[in-house]
């Protein structure tokens, strides 16, 4: 895996991206989530594509996931970049929001989606 610093991986969530594939119109449902992606690309000739990404849980539709990943075209995979989640707690007094940033020192990559 290439090691990315920390202003490169903050510049790869903050550069202007153009939707070169939209979301479709409806979510589709998958294993209990309706999913949906959009397929972006970096509006400043930046190589490899992005994703964004969105999940619902079916049954608890508060439990969601949006998030942004980045395809380097190295050969080396994803690089999930960004990721806001939904409250997972099954009782819930306020909404709130869990975001994970990817850090230059975080080593393995999770899968996101």
């Amino acid at each position: 895996m290439a090691a990315f610093s920390q202003d490169e991986l903050d510049g790869l969530i903050s550069c202007p991206k153009e939707v070169s594939d939209p979301p479709k119109r409806e979510m589709r449902l998958e294993r209990a989530h309706w999913r949906n992606d959009a397929k972006l690309i970096a509006s400043n000739g930046l190589q490899g594509d992005f994703v964004m990404f969105m999940r619902k849980n079916e049954d608890f539709p508060e439990n969601f996931s949006i998030g942004l990943i980045y395809n380097p075209h190295d050969g080396q995979g994803e690089i999930p970049l960004f990721r806001c989640n939904g409250n997972m707690e099954t009782v819930i007094e306020a909404l709130t929001h869990h975001i994970l940033t990817r850090t230059s020192t975080f080593i393995e990559r999770p899968k996101m989606r």
